[in-house]
């Protein structure tokens, strides 16, 4: 009786399985689109927020293409040297919100699609390789609300990575296969020019895609000297070139230094403020990836253990130790820099990631422990992912409606004849606050000269904003309030 119940449970088992593996491709297509459906929604409940104000103002004043042009040398000049992202930011305030949000779902599912295409050993429409890959994202990303949501964010570390993680791919297709170099000039031109870009887009991040890119071409012309065969190709050397110019016209830029002179340097210069700043990085880092980081390292314990990590040979070549190392040095490369946002780790979590996604799909599964370990992890991210979705959705939905009702307000006053253009609004509830948008950290305050406070003055044409906690706001213009309902 116990043989024929184990029987039926392994003929399941098998129905199931055979389901997945015959309906692979169209259940990756089907994951994909769900998420960008996610995603999507998410952007569509994310309103302007903090900086994308201050841009607005100024991208509403260009008359055409050329004019946001000529506005991004100058802030090269005063500010930024992230021309690529920046840029970015004004074409995207230059269309209508619908377009961001499409275009930036579209660039959520480009980035899940080229750590996919990072991924070696994998099987054909690997669906544990994607979930994990999302999950990852989802439970991990740095800063969700503010790197890959809030427009200023997104299109510097959602956009810049995927620019930058898109470069490295193209470089490592052609490592893999040099067979398929049909047209020497045109490729080594286009990996120059591709190279710039990528270069340009975030300091360390690029220099961390940089480094990657490097050890690619050394283990590529190391491996194949010793086979005797060609070891060099020109696009190997005008794709570095080409990321090095980009970095060099981003770190050279004059805004550089005139942002720096205004940020806090610490109470330490020298060696022990170089010391004291790494410390915070590895306090950084461990909040940030604390639990990313334990199951790499298991995994590099398992692969050890399973002979696949011990030669210098595969140490070199293991992808996950190279994308390890390109994690380290891009973030702790934030240690030159004065008091780095945690946004600023993006990049290095996605190195992370796929270093550590690497690690699981190499680790052999013959035995059922290990292979119920794997499924299990991705089974429970992604059970933690559906309700935690579901849960901030409405969160989201509540501060884009509490968002939307100030607006109303502010627009009211201003059409209003009678107007003196003092508006008092009320402030976000505490209540709402969701780690998947930036809305609490910028929102207004109870001074009109605070900072957001002034790009909304200047962005609505009013004249003066101030905010106070929905509570007291309520008691005092309550009656006054074109929406007054709760949830």
């Amino acid at each position: 009786m116990v043989v024929e119940k184990k029987a039926v449970m392994s003929g399941k088992g098998e129905i199931v399985t055979g389901f997945v593996e015959k309906h692979r491709k169209q259940l990756f297509w089907v994951i994909l689109a769900a998420a960008f459906f996610a995603i999507l929604f998410y952007n569509m409940l994310t309103p302007y927020m903090s900086d994308d104000y201050s841009y607005a103002i100024e991208v509403r004043k260009a008359g055409s293409l050329w004019d946001l042009v000529k506005q991004q040398y100058g802030e090269y000049l005063s500010n930024s040297g992230r021309v690529v992202g920046q840029f970015n930011v004004r074409l995207s305030l230059a269309v209508p919100k619908m377009v961001f949000n499409v275009v930036n779902s579209l660039m959520f599912v480009v980035l899940v699609l080229l750590m996919y295409a990072n991924i070696s050993r994998k099987k054909k429409k690997d669906l544990f390789v994607l979930l994990l890959i999302l999950v990852f994202l989802w439970r991990y990303g740095v800063s969700f609300g503010q790197t890959m949501l809030w427009i200023c964010g997104a299109c510097n570390y959602l956009w810049g990575s995927v620019f930058i993680l898109g470069f490295i791919t193209f470089y490592r297709h052609f490592l893999n296969h040099p067979e398929k170099i049909k047209h020497a000039v045109p490729l080594t031109v286009g990996s120059f020019f591709f190279g710039v870009l990528a270069g340009w887009c975030n300091e360390n991040t690029s220099g961390g895609g940089l480094l990657l890119v490097l050890l690619f071409a050394v283990n590529f012309w190391w491996d194949q000297r010793k086979a005797c065969r060609k070891s060099l190709y020109p696009f190997m050397v005008s794709g570095i070139l080409g990321m090095c110019c980009g970095m060099l016209g981003m770190i050279s830029a004059p805004g550089i230094r005139n942002r720096s002179d205004t940020m806090s340097e610490g109470a330490y210069t020298g060696i022990v403020g170089l010391l004291s700043r790494t410390y915070k990085i590895t306090i950084n880092i461990r909040e940030l990836f604390l639990p990313v980081i334990l199951i790499t390292t298991v995994v590099i314990v398992f692969l050890v253990l399973q002979k696949k990590l011990v030669e210098w040979r595969q140490i070199r070549r293991s992808e996950t130790v190279l994308f390890l190392l390109a994690a380290a040095a891009t973030g702790y490369a934030l240690a030159i820099a004065p008091t780095p946002a945690n946004r600023a780790f993006f990049g290095a979590g996605i190195f992370l990631f796929i270093a550590c996604i690497q690690g699981i799909v190499d680790v052999a599964d013959q035995e059922l422990i290990v292979k119920a370990a794997k499924y299990s992890l991705v089974s429970t991210l992604c059970v933690w992912l559906f309700f935690t979705y579901m849960d901030q959705l409405v969160n989201l939905a509540r501060i884009y409606r509490e968002e939307q009702e100030r607006v109303e307000m502010i627009k009211a006053d201003k059409a209003d004849p009678n107007g003196d253009g003092i508006v008092v609004v009320p402030q976000l509830r505490e209540a709402f606050q969701s780690p998947y948008s930036n809305a609490h950290e910028s929102d207004l305050q109870d001074d009109k000269d605070y900072w957001i406070n002034l790009f909304y003055e200047v962005y609505y044409d009013v004249g003066n904003i101030t905010a106070i906690p929905r509570e007291e706001w309520e008691e005092l213009y309550g009656e006054d309030s074109l929406w007054n309902g709760e949830d």
